[in-house]
């Protein structure tokens, strides 16, 4: 038998270059130049925007939710915070100077930030709550959200919109252009309540969030890179990319607990508070500096006032407190050793103790009616009681008597006192501080 023999050639060419045809991600310093590290940017690996890789948006760790319309109507503001995509995006945090992508110059207009919220999923950003403007349903019941882009302004949507990448935003070489982490967008969310109950997850008394869907994306749009993510397209279909190159998912996953029930809020209080002068001797030898002043909530009847975690019991439990709002006045009160065993302060230092012309070695203490110091919160952490800054409402006001609607006023007396601090050098000066007064379930 005849054998047929065949003999086949391959023909081909390498083509310089074909491997950097399309964007790259950016995980190891091996994609940077001496120069560039030299210069203090750097690379690591990075995570992507998986379903549980979100970071820390600052919410509220408790948002309160009124179970009457008539006390928070729809469109009630519950909650809000802003976020840098440094701190929000992911669960470890970036690095400002962190590089993320490396593109070909060539690619210099073509890199865009995209951003939707996330239109696969009914609680998280695939149908619109039309109670409130640029708003979506939550997994929380009665419960909308709402992203904002924090460069742009524009309301995250369903639909991918885009920001356009310009040498503003990362930096170059005669080669390549580096996108670092600074370049994109941090964001403002808002919690609303809504009356529609159409999409939800979670709607009990006291629910932590664990539901693990973000809320919002930012995808990374370069050369080859999350080529059907387009300005308009439907992110309930359009998510090539993730999450490898998508470098930021926003979302509450781990972060917040919802907690509803009868509520109280916050009706009247004075926004200045003056003390009257006096010399550094005088508070040397005991004497004090005093001034009265009143808070006044609104609470619906049924509001149940305790300090008791609302996750252990059957109810929203309410308590109040004064919140240390600056950080350089908490600070310093915690190296003078003025914090109790649950993290509370026993005294309200100025805004910037420490400072020149700043008064040393006082500080305001904070007394109820009865005569009883308070201690002052540090934060809105629930459940950490009276050594941590909370109190029953109804322990440290009074009811007016004027139920209207199922809502009643109550009203607090308060002293604030400036003394020496034992132990401690007074110096003359100035005293300027804060405090927030904060209702709050638990």
């Amino acid at each position: 038998m005849k054998k047929s023999l065949f003999s086949l050639t391959f023909l081909g060419c390498l083509l310089p270059g074909i491997s950097e045809a399309t964007c790259q991600r950016v995980d190891g310093t091996g994609y940077l130049t001496t120069s560039l590290i030299e210069e203090g940017y750097t690379a690591k690996s990075w995570e992507g925007a998986c379903d549980t890789c979100n970071g820390n948006l600052g919410l509220p760790s408790v948002v309160q939710i009124s179970t009457s319309s008539n006390f928070m109507p729809s469109g009630t503001l519950l909650a809000s915070s802003t976020a840098s995509f440094i701190q929000g995006s992911a669960r470890v945090a970036y690095t400002q100077n962190q590089i993320l992508f490396r593109c070909l110059l060539s690619d210099a207009d073509s890199i865009y930030e995209m951003y939707a919220t996330n239109g696969d999923n009914a609680y998280t950003g695939q149908y619109t709550a039309d109670e409130v403007e640029g708003s979506y349903y939550s997994v929380a019941k009665n419960v909308a959200y709402r992203l904002t882009n924090t460069t742009t302004g524009e309301f995250y949507s369903r639909y991918w919109k885009s920001r356009k990448l310009t040498t503003d935003d990362w930096v170059q070489d005669s080669t390549y252009i580096y996108v670092p982490a600074s370049a994109f967008s941090g964001v403002t969310i808002e919690l609303f309540r809504i009356d529609s109950t159409s999409y939800y997850v979670y709607s009990g008394t006291s629910d932590s969030v664990g539901y693990s869907q973000p809320n919002g994306y930012i995808a990374f749009k370069g050369t080859g890179v999350s080529n059907n993510v387009t300005e308009g397209a439907d992110s309930l279909s359009y998510y090539e990319g993730i999450a490898p190159y998508w470098p930021g998912a926003y979302g509450m996953y781990n972060n917040v607990r919802f907690v509803r029930g009868a509520v109280c809020s916050v009706k009247d209080y004075p926004s200045v508070v003056s003390l009257p002068s006096i010399s550094a001797s005088s508070l040397k030898s005991g004497a004090t500096s005093e001034q009265t002043f009143s808070i006044s909530l609104q609470c619906e009847d049924a509001a149940v006032s305790s300090i008791s975690s609302s996750s252990a019991t059957s109810s929203a439990n309410v308590a109040m407190g004064f919140l240390v709002n600056q950080s350089t006045a908490v600070t310093a009160a915690t190296n003078l050793g003025l914090v109790t065993s649950n993290g509370g302060l026993t005294h309200l230092l100025d805004t910037n103790y420490g400072s020149s012309g700043v008064a040393s070695g006082v500080g305001i203490k904070i007394y109820d009616e009865s005569g009883t110091a308070l201690n002052l919160l540090t934060s809105t952490t629930p459940a950490t009681g009276n050594t941590g800054g909370w109190y029953a409402y109804k322990d440290l006001t009074t009811s007016q008597g004027d139920s209207t609607d199922g809502i009643t006023t109550y009203t607090g007396n308060f002293t604030a006192s400036l003394e020496a601090i034992s132990g401690e050098t007074v110096t003359a000066g100035s005293v300027n501080a804060q405090l927030q007064v904060v209702v709050s379930f638990q």
